[in-house]
């Protein structure tokens, strides 16, 4: 079937399914009252048709009568989060505090902020945060299974986020987080122009024409708003804290409030988001992939150490911020200490694996 017939595996999914298909083919002979001529004749007119039936109803027969076990798999997979987890007992602790943390502190605010009037910069901001906080509870189920490479490619995320809501903070302009909101349209109308223009391939109905016309409208006058560069560029939003012919980009905002010593360990976590050979370190020994890893999860702390410590490294940066904002002056001091000691004990944790 494929290329090289030396690799090719009988049995791949379905057990037997040539001797099961023979065996029926007999037993349909040893009962037919037909001569054999005859039978042999019919089964070369409707073979085809013979395998292919046979094949519909084999295959039905596995689906319906699989032996996957939903309760099973689950006391598995629970019974596999609390070996890692008690394996890593405090640096698990730690970090899951300091991410509890951050979503007391994200409930009281909404709770706080509901019906009352706030600018475009604290909206922006509050629903970042949300973002962030979110991306770091992923970050730890991830861990919690085993899953390292998951949990950085997760932390992408998380860090993109957590820079746009800090130069938003640092820049404190409304327009400025208006025009990211407004920068949105760019994606909105790459993803209604894309799917009209795929949807029969994907057997989809396509947009009402309205949609397509109402999102091509807005991106004209935000064109003529701001300029057409506006939303040409991926942060287009951005290009007015650059002055000159300078387009923004995201390394030039992580310069901008400092951030770039996270760049290092953001272009690991690209590697393993992109498609390329060093996606592959993790799972090698020497020059050689070892391929059973790729399934197995880890389960060593020195694996866990820097997707715990650059994801609450990276809530600390944000915080410092969120608990200006939000805190009242007489518990402002109290609120960092008790963050920055959480942190603290977690780096602790790493002991001598600390990276």
């Amino acid at each position: 079937m494929g290329r090289f017939k030396n690799v090719e595996i009988k049995g791949l999914l379905i057990a037997e399914f040539e001797e099961s298909f023979t065996r029926a083919l007999e037993n349909a002979i040893k009962t037919s009252k037909h001569s054999e001529k005859e039978i042999t004749k019919r089964l070369e007119q409707h073979f085809k048709k013979l395998l292919s039936s046979y094949e519909e109803s084999i295959s039905s027969f596995y689906l319906e009568k699989h032996k996957f076990n939903l309760d099973a798999f689950l006391k598995s997979h629970f019974n596999n989060q609390r070996k890692i987890a008690e394996a890593n007992k405090e640096s698990f602790v730690s970090f899951i505090l300091y991410v509890n943390a951050c979503v007391v502190i994200y409930e009281k605010i909404i709770n706080r902020i509901r019906r009352r009037k706030i600018d475009s910069t604290l909206k922006m901001n509050v629903a970042l945060y949300g973002l962030v906080i979110r991306r770091a509870q992923e970050i730890v189920d991830l861990l919690l299974n085993g899953y390292v490479d998951g949990a950085m490619i997760i932390w992408r995320s998380l860090y993109e986020n957590a820079i746009i809501l800090i130069v938003l903070a640092v820049e404190n302009e409304n327009e400025l987080a208006d025009k990211f909101f407004q920068h949105s349209t760019r994606n909105s109308k790459r993803k209604i122009l894309s799917y009209n223009n795929n949807h029969k391939e994907l057997k989809f109905p396509p947009l009402p024409e309205s949609t397509e016309k109402a999102i091509k409208f807005e991106a004209k006058i935000i064109s003529e708003r701001y300029g057409k560069e506006f939303l040409e560029n991926d942060f287009g939003w951005a290009d007015c804290l650059f002055p000159g012919k300078q387009r923004a980009n995201f390394r030039l905002l992580e310069e901008k409030v400092e951030m770039n010593r996270f760049r290092p360990y953001y272009l690991v976590c690209c590697e393993h988001l992109h498609s390329n050979f060093n996606g592959f370190k993790n799972y090698m020994d020497g020059n050689k992939i070892i391929l059973p890893r790729l399934l197995d999860p880890e389960i060593d702390l020195e694996s866990f150490i820097d997707p715990m410590q650059f994801t609450v490294s990276v809530l600390h940066e944000v915080n410092d911020y969120i608990l200006y904002e939000f805190s009242i002056e007489e518990e402002y001091n109290v609120n960092v200490l008790l963050l920055e000691k959480i942190f603290r004990k977690q780096q602790k944790t790493f002991g001598g694996n600390r990276k």
